[in-house]
């Protein structure tokens, strides 16, 4: 007969074994995975243009464990393969075609001190070829070329819109959001008033579309009034956009928006009337945190859908028409021929294609969705500080492990209590 130790010993042994055996496919993951040893900065474009060019930014992630954090890659549509790669920079946001050849990007910069930036980057992709390289206020989502060596900033850290003089290098014009909001319109922790992400130039810059994400809310600003002309969004009526990003004025009359309603998980497009605002048309396609969302000439939106880790393109009636599965976070997607976001029509023109603006089976919830939604999130933040090649069936055995040596732990500590107290 046994003994209780060596019961105990072999219940040890055991369970060690499952552990080792949960994180097997785990390790085998990073045992197969190979880092891109593309430095980023090529003297020509490589591979060939069968396609469409589409440009995608990667946020990356927070963890040195592997260099895949972030980088801005060249990708034939077509064929999806990578034809340019720029990894220079630890993390990157908005991506800007200017033309053909050149491209504007905001990027993170690591400097020798150990300490980070943020730059602003025009350059020949073709040629690898910096036009101009200039440091823009620390953690800048997005910046816009407006012509003759102006830039529009959307400067998150001083929670201000403005305008660089790239001749001078002044600020030719500013929009201070304190000076119209009250402190309490944005909620966001440890000083993030607005979280401002996106700035869009309207009519050769006479105004601009701003999303500042904290306030749940996208405004249109009057150059030279200095005045918002007007507000889609309610702060913390989530019903309406919650903490969204990048949107496009696709219409000034009447003012349409389509963007992407981040936290809600959605792509949504409002179109003013009157005082009111009507959803026209939204998206759902099973999205986790999408963060750009453009709308194409023919009527078809593309989809940076962030955590859901992938490209998707669908048409008005939500048929997904591309999709391309590509990890490290993607932030913004553009494609070359369009330039900068290609403000295709408004869904209105295709209403007889979707019929009602919301998904008819969007109100269908499964028993399980809470579980599905936690797993989500909880995979979401580990991404942060994970491998980039651990995806979600890796992640679903990490936590199987961790549920097991913590129950083991529990259970030792559970035995050894009483055990210590009749020893006493």
């Amino acid at each position: 007969m046994d003994t209780p130790k060596l019961t105990r010993t072999r219940g040890r042994v055991f369970i060690i074994s499952i552990i080792v055996v949960l994180l097997i496919p785990v390790l085998a993951a990073g045992m197969l995975h190979q880092p891109s040893d593309n430095t980023g900065d090529p003297n020509q474009v490589s591979g060939n243009e069968t396609g469409e060019i589409m440009f995608i930014a990667f946020q990356g992630k927070f963890n040195t464990i592997d260099d895949n954090t972030g980088r801005l890659v060249a990708l034939d549509r077509e064929t999806k393969t990578v034809i340019w790669e720029h990894k220079q920079h630890r993390r990157y946001f908005d991506v800007d075609p200017i033309d053909k050849n050149t491209i504007l990007f905001s990027a993170t910069r690591d400097l020798s001190n150990g300490e980070s930036d943020r730059v602003a980057i025009v350059m020949n992709w073709r040629t690898g070829e910096v036009k101009d390289k200039f440091v823009i206020p620390k953690d800048t989502h997005d910046i816009d070329y407006l012509g003759d060596g102006k830039y529009a900033i959307a400067d998150k850290a001083s929670h201000k819109a403005y305008i660089l003089d790239r001749n001078t290098d002044e600020t030719v014009w500013q929009f201070r959001f304190a000076d119209h909001f009250s402190e309490k319109a944005g909620d966001g922790i440890n000083g993030d008033y607005t979280h401002l992400n996106d700035i869009d130039s309207v009519n050769n810059g006479s105004a601009f579309l701003v999303s500042p994400r904290n306030f749940d809310r996208v405004m249109l600003i009057n150059r030279s009034t200095n005045q918002v002309e007007w507000v889609l969004g309610e702060e913390d009526n989530y019903d309406i956009l919650y903490e969204q990003h990048n949107p496009v004025l696709l219409s000034q009359d009447p003012p349409t928006v389509l963007v992407a309603d981040s936290e809600n998980d959605r792509i949504v497009e409002y179109q003013k009337k009157g005082q009111e605002w009507e959803l026209t048309w939204s998206y759902y396609g099973q999205l986790n945190w999408p963060r750009d969302a453009d709308r194409l000439p023919n009527g078809n939106t593309l989809i940076v859908d962030s955590n859901g880790d992938r490209v998707v393109e669908v048409t008005p009636d939500r048929e997904v028409v591309w999709e391309l599965a590509i990890r490290e976070n993607p932030y913004d997607a553009e494609l070359l021929k369009y330039g900068d976001e290609p403000q295709g029509p408004p869904m209105t023109e295709f209403k007889s294609e979707f019929g009602s603006p919301i998904p008819e089976d969007h109100s269908q919830s499964h028993a399980l969705s809470p579980l599905f939604d936690a797993f989500d999130s909880a995979y979401y933040l580990a991404q942060w500080v994970l491998p980039s090649w651990i995806d979600k069936i890796q992640f679903l055995f990490l936590l199987a492990a961790g549920g097991v040596l913590i129950s083991w732990l529990t259970a030792e500590a559970v035995i050894k209590i009483p055990l210590d107290r009749v020893r006493k």
